[in-house]
C-alpha cells in the first residue's frame, strides 16, 4: 500500500534529523575511539591482515608453483606408521576430561499442519548435553571391538549412511583404528545411488540410523553382499527397527550400535590389523554432478596432513571458550575433516541439524530457540546456501519491527558497510546494534565462519561480516581432502578464497583455448593444479580417470587437475575466474564458459539459481532460471505501477505460483526481463555471445531432494537438460 503524505514526510524528518545525525555521531565516537585506541585484531600470532600469503617457490620462472610464505616447507606426515585414530589417542592423553560431542537433548516430536495442507514434523528441544573425551574414547574402543566380534574383519570395506551425528564420527574412528576403509553416502542420496555405492565397493556391513531404514529396507534385495546392519536408534525410532528386524531378521543380521558397543566390552581380545599413514581410510562418494557419484579414496594420511593445515587456519585455540558446531553432512570433505580437526585437537564440538539451527528452521517450534542461539558456538563451517538462510533469517526478523527499526537498520547497515570496505572498525555502532543481530541469530560469540563447497557471493559475504561473523572463504575439493586455500580470521575481502595452506602448492597450468596463461598481466592465470600429501589416492575402480586427474608429479609431490581456472592476486589470494570443463564452442566459433556466464546472471535480484544451455551446433545460448519469486513479485509490481499508474497487483499474485502464470501471459514483461539479463551481461563485462540470448523461468525449486543439483548445489547439467528438454527444444525453435 502507498504511504500518506504525512507517513511520507514523517519518515523523511526522522531519516534526516534523526538517524543521520546519529549515525555521524556514533562515526565520529568510533573515530576518536579509533585514535585512542587502534583496533587490532584479538588473535596476534596471525599475520598482518595486508601481508603477502602465498608466493612463487621460484620468482624467476612463470611456471613455478605458488606456497604458502608462513611456512617455509610444506606441512607433511613423515612417520609412515601414523593413523587417524592414533591422533585421537594423543588428544585423549592431553585433554580426556574436555566436554565435547554436545547433542541438544529431544524431548518430542509432534506433527503440525501448515496452511497448504503439508505436515511438518516439529521438535520440542532441551539444553546440550555432553560427554567427556576419554567417555568417547572408551565407546569407539568397545564399538570397534564389537564390530570385529560381529564377523567384520580388517581391509574390508563398510558403508557409513547416516545424517550427522555423534554416533557417525564416533564410527568412523571405530573403522580408523582396525583398518576398515569407511565407505561414506550421502542421507540423501536415492536409493539407486544407495545402491550403487554398497555394491561398487561390495560391502557387507552397513552402518545406519533409524531414518533411514525405510531406504534400506527398498534396496535390500539389489544389495546382495549385505549380511550386517547396525543401526543407530534412540526411543522416536524403535518402531521402525522393530518392524525391520521382524521382516528381515532371516535375511540380515541386525544389531543397534549399544548392542554392539556392549559385544566390545565383554570381549577378552580381538584381532585386527593397525594402520599406516598410506592405507585407504575413507571411500568418499562425490554427490556427483553427472552419472553415478565418483568414489575417492582418502589416505589416513591425506586426512592427516589436511588437518595438521587446517589447525593453522583457526587462529588461537581457546579449549575453555572456543566450542564449534556440527551440521553439515559428514559425508562431505569440509565438514570430516573440520569434525576430526576438533576431536584431535580438544576443540568441544557440538551437533545440530540444518532443520533446527536457527529459530526460523522448519522443525522448531513457534516460540523456541534454534541450536545456534542455544549453543552460542565459536567456529562452525558452512556453505554458501546456510549463510543465504541466515541472511534471510535476519531480514524475516526485521520484517517483524515497525519501520523505524527497519529504517535505522539499512542506513546503518550501509554505513558499516562504507566503513568495512575501507577496514574501518566500527566498535561502537557493533555494540550498538550489530552485537544483538549477531546474539540473535548465531548466539553472539562466533569468531569465524570457514565457508566452502561452492563460491560464496561478494554480497552475502558482505551482508554475513557486517552483521554477524567474519566469513572466511575457504577452496578445496574432496579429491585434495578439502585443502587448497583460505583465508585467514582477519581478512575480510570478498571475491576471493583465499592464499595457498601450508600442506599444498597450486600451480597455475597454461590453458591456451581460453585464453589463459600463467604469463599473463597483471596477474597470472590458468588451470588450476593443486599438489602435496592431502591430494587423494585416485577414484575407486576408475584407472582411467585416476590418471586423467591425477596424472601430473614433479619432484615428488603429486597433482590433482581440478579444472577451475584461476587467478593469483598480489596480496596471495586466489580468485576463481572460471571453469574449464564448463566450456562450449558454439556455431559461430566462439566459446563460452557456462559457469562464468551463471556466476553473472546469478547477480540479478530475481534469480536464485540458474543454468545456461550452449549448444553447440547454435549460435547462441540460453538460460533455464530458477526464480526468486518474492523479488520477481515485487519487479512486476513495481513494472505494472510504472507502466499503468498506481494499479496494485498484489492481491492478484499473492500466491507464488501466481507470479508465474501472470508472467506467462505478458510478453512484455518477459521482453524487459530478458533487456534487464541483457544490460546486467554487459555491465559485467560479458561479450555478447556469452549473453543468454532467450531465457525460461522453472516453476521447479532447484534442491538435492529434485535430484537437479548436488547435495552442495551444484549443478547437475545434463539431469537439467533431461528434465527440461521440451522447454529447451521450444527455445531453441
Amino acid at each position: 500500500m502507498a504511504l500518506s503524505k504525512p507517513q511520507v514526510v514523517t519518515r523523511w524528518l526522522t531519516k534526516y534529523f534523526l538517524i543521520y545525525p546519529f549515525l555521524h555521531l556514533v562515526g565520529f565516537i568510533d573515530f576518536i575511539i579509533g585514535l585512542i585506541l587502534p583496533y587490532k585484531y584479538e588473535d596476534n600470532q596471525l599475520p598482518d591482515k595486508d601481508a603477502v600469503l602465498s608466493r612463487r617457490v621460484d620468482d624467476t620462472d612463470p611456471k613455478s608453483s605458488f606456497r604458502s610464505t608462513l611456512f617455509p616447507d610444506l606441512i607433511r606426515v613423515e612417520d609412515k606408521n601414523s593413523n587417524i585414530f592414533d591422533e585421537l589417542t594423543n588428544c585423549v592423553k592431553k585433554y580426556h576430561d574436555t566436554k565435547t560431542l554436545g547433542v541438544r537433548e529431544l524431548l518430542s516430536i509432534d506433527d503440525e499442519v501448515q496452511a497448504n495442507g503439508k505436515i511438518f514434523k516439529k521438535y520440542s528441544l532441551g539444553s546440550y548435553k555432553w560427554t567427556s573425551l576419554q567417555e568417547i574414547y572408551d565407546r569407539i574402543l568397545n564399538f570397534s571391538n564389537g564390530m570385529l566380534k560381529t564377523g567384520l574383519k580388517s581391509d574390508t570395506n563398510i558403508v557409513l549412511f547416516a545424517e550427522t551425528r555423534p554416533e557417525w564420527l564416533m564410527s568412523a574412528f571405530a573403522c580408523f583404528r582396525i583398518k576398515v576403509p569407511v565407505v561414506t553416502l550421502y542421507s540423501t542420496l536415492g536409493v539407486d545411488a544407495l545402491a550403487f555405492g554398497i555394491n561398487e565397493t561390495k560391502a557387507s556391513f552397513v552402518i545406519t540410523s533409524g531414518e533411514q531404514l525405510s531406504k534400506i529396507e527398498k534396496i535390500l534385495d539389489k544389495i546382495p553382499t549385505v549380511t550386517n546392519l547396525i543401526v543407530f536408534t534412540d526411543k522416536f525410532y524403535q518402531k521402525q527397527l522393530d518392524s525391520f528386524r521382524s521382516k528381515f531378521s532371516s535375511r540380515i543380521k541386525v544389531h543397534t550400535m549399544q548392542e554392539v558397543e556392549s559385544l566390545g566390552k565383554e570381549s577378552d581380545s580381538v584381532e585386527y590389523s593397525r594402520p599406516e599413514k598410506n592405507d585407504l581410510a575413507i571411500i568418499m562418494y562425490t554427490s556427483g554432478s553427472t552419472g553415478n557419484p565418483k568414489g575417492v579414496m582418502i589416505s589416513h594420511g591425506n586426512i592427516l596432513t589436511a588437518v595438521k593445515a587446517l589447525i593453522t587456519r583457526l587462529g588461537t585455540i581457546n579449549r575453555q571458550k572456543d566450542i564449534c558446531v556440527a551440521y553439515l553432512p559428514l559425508a562431505h570433505v569440509l565438514e570430516l575433516v573440520c569434525e576430526i580437526t576438533c576431536l584431535t585437537n580438544g576443540i568441544p564440538l557440538a551437533y545440530s541439524t540444518p532443520q533446527t539451527i536457527a529459530d526460523n528452521s522448519t522443525a522448531i517450534k513457534k516460540g523456541q530457540k534454534g541450536d545456534l542461539r542455544v549453543l552460542k558456538p565459536t567456529i562452525m563451517a558452512s556453505v554458501p546456501v546456510v549463510l543465504e538462510r541466515l541472511s534471510k533469517t535476519v531480514y524475516d526478523k526485521l520484517a517483524q519491527t515497525n519501520w523505524f527499526k527497519q529504517m535505522l537498520f539499512k542506513l546503518a547497515y550501509r554505513n558499516k558497510l562504507d566503513y568495512f570496505r575501507r577496514g574501518i572498525s566500527t566498535r561502537l555502532l557493533d555494540r550498538i546494534l550489530f552485537k544483538r543481530i549477531s546474539s540473535a541469530v548465531l548466539g553472539g560469540k562466533c569468531r569465524l565462519m570457514l565457508c566452502g563447497g561452492a563460491l560464496l557471493s561478494k554480497e552475502v559475504q558482505e551482508f554475513v561480516q557486517v552483521c554477524l561473523c567474519p566469513v572466511l572463504q575457504a577452496y578445496g575439493l574432496t579429491e585434495t581432502c578439502a585443502a587448497a586455500t583460505t583465508q585467514l580470521p582477519n581478512q575480510t575481502n570478498t571475491e576471493e578464497v583465499g592464499s595457498v595452506v601450508p600442506c599444498c602448492e597450486i600451480k597455475l597450468v597454461d590453458w591456451p583455448e581460453g585464453g589463459y596463461r600463467n604469463t599473463d598481466k597483471p596477474n597470472p592465470r590458468g588451470e588450476i593444479y593443486i599438489g602435496g600429501d592431502s591430494v587423494t589416492l585416485g577414484y575407486y575402480n576408475l584407472p582411467d580417470k585416476t590418471n586423467e586427474d591425477y596424472s601430473y608429479s614433479k619432484d615428488g609431490i603429486r597433482y590433482f587437475a581440478t579444472g577451475d581456472i584461476g587467478e593469483m592476486l598480489p596480496n596471495g589470494s586466489l580468485k576463481i575466474i572460471d571453469r574449464k570443463k564448463d566450456l562450449v564452442k558454439l556455431q559461430s566459433g566462439e566459446y563460452v564458459s557456462l559457469n562464468k556466464v551463471e556466476s553473472v546472471v546469478k547477480l540479478l535480484p530475481y534469480v536464485d539459481n540458474c543454468c545456461v544451455i550452449a549448444d553447440g551446433l547454435k549460435s547462441y545460448c540460453i538460460c533455464l532460471i530458477c526464480p526468486n519469486l518474492k523479488n520477481l513479485r515485487e519487479f512486476i509490481i513495481e513494472q505494472n505501477k510504472e507502466q499503468n499508474g498506481q494499479d496494485d497487483l498484489s492481491e492478484e499474485i499473492k500466491k507464488p505460483e501466481d507470479v508465474l502464470k501472470y508472467l506467462e501471459g505478458n510478453s512484455k514483461l518477459m521482453d524487459k526481463l530478458t533487456k534487464d539479463l541483457l544490460e546486467n551481461c554487459l555491465r559485467q563485462g560479458l561479450e555478447r555471445f556469452e549473453i543468454p540470448a532467450k531465457l525460461k523461468l522453472v516453476k521447479e525449486a532447484w534442491i538435492p531432494d529434485t535430484g537437479l543439483v548436488t547435495d552442495s548445489l551444484k549443478l547437475k547439467r545434463k539431469e537439467i537438460e533431461k528434465f527440461y528438454q521440451k522447454e529447451i527444444k521450444s527455445i531453441y525453435k
